[in-house]
């Protein structure tokens, strides 16, 4: 990776290859930070935002309320509006919005958590950052509080898990891992008792903007990541400790 412009960063995670830092820089003016996921080669991945795509960088941007205005202007189409707010960090890596996968949550990246999972061959990590005091919802039971229409959001709302493994996942098995990482989310939340931000009397499911990427490795073949593959069972325990250890980052314990 080319970089032509040093910004402050932190070290989170240093392995398989893989980097993961806090990168510290303005976006649009306004002192954010930006989680960076610097992958050894382009892998492919399914992410809640991009569908299925290869890249070799991924960023998590904490967008803090300043910039919640700048965020909701329906002027501008969501790639141009996080390329702005990653403006600096894009340059340094010499990347363009569309080079990367993202995501983006109103956390500050260093409450970010992160586990691992190893089992002879395999590995999975974990990433993950969450927040959930006034955002967290019992899917389908709560109101909703947003609504699309023609690609625009009226609201969005977060729990970002990304996952990483070096078992390939071709689109079928990245699908089936969406269903896993939802249920290790909830045993997340179920284990920290947070309810529902609407109901109290309710366990929450969700903030009702939680996010996904999950990147595949480029060995050892995995068709399906279900509870009942060792995989799935990993990617489950890196996932809910993650969850919890965020949470608990968010919240201050």
């Amino acid at each position: 990776m080319v970089y032509h412009k040093k910004l402050d960063r932190k070290s989170i995670s240093s392995c398989h290859g893989i980097n993961i830092d806090v990168v510290y820089h303005n976006a649009v003016g306004v002192p954010t930070d930006t989680l960076v996921i610097t992958l050894p080669e382009q892998r492919p991945m399914l992410t809640t935002r991009h569908g299925y795509k290869a890249t070799d960088v991924i960023c998590n941007c904490h967008v803090p309320k300043e910039l919640w205005d700048f965020m909701h202007d329906e002027s501008r189409c969501w790639q141009e509006t996080y390329g702005q707010i990653m403006a600096e960090v894009l340059t340094e890596a010499n990347r363009s919005i569309e080079d990367i996968a993202f995501l983006s949550t109103g956390i500050k990246q260093e409450r970010v958590a992160v586990a691992e999972e190893v089992y002879d061959e395999f590995w999975v990590l974990a990433v993950t950052t969450a927040g959930v005091k006034t955002n967290a919802m019992r899917v389908g039971v709560d109101k909703a509080s947003g609504v699309e229409r023609n690609g625009k959001f009226e609201k969005i709302g977060t729990i970002n898990n990304i996952i990483l493994t070096n078992a390939i996942l071709e689109a079928p098995a990245l699908a089936s891992s969406f269903i896993t990482i939802t249920e290790a989310k909830n045993i997340a939340l179920q284990e920290l008792d947070i309810r529902s931000a609407y109901a109290p009397s309710l366990l929450a499911t969700g903030t009702g903007t939680d996010q996904i990427i999950v990147a595949s490795g480029l060995e050892h073949k995995y068709t399906y990541v279900g509870g009942h593959t060792k995989l799935g069972e990993m990617i489950a325990q890196a996932v809910t400790k993650s969850t919890i250890q965020a949470i608990r980052n968010s919240r201050g314990f």
